[in-house]
């Protein structure tokens, strides 16, 4: 079954979202969340209180995990494989040149 995660991002910018938040407006199941965090695919921040706080950034790549994951029967530790590839691809390309969305 594919989730689609569906979150308008303008109105994020600025702000963030906690772990539960989170789960709940993107409807993916923490347990997932956390096996991203785990393998750096996702990368909160703490705030104060020590929770983790999950800011616009995080949101679009859950949504290309997800898909990724969907899409290619893809693992949290293979995922991670694909993410550190596409950020690499992003250095090397120029500005503005954005073939991976």
């Amino acid at each position: 079954m594919t989730k689609r995660v569906i979150v308008d991002l303008e109105r994020l910018e600025g702000h963030c979202l906690s772990l539960a938040q989170l789960s709940a407006c993107t409807r993916v199941r923490e347990t997932l969340i956390l096996e991203l965090v785990d393998t750096e695919i996702l990368r909160p921040v703490a705030d104060p209180e020590l929770q983790w706080l999950f800011q616009a950034e995080d949101l679009s790549r859950l949504a290309r995990a997800c898909r990724l994951m969907n899409e290619f029967e893809l693992t949290p530790v293979g995922l991670a494989l694909v993410f550190d590839l596409l950020d690499e691809l992003r250095l090397l390309r120029p500005a503005g040149t954005e073939p991976f969305d």
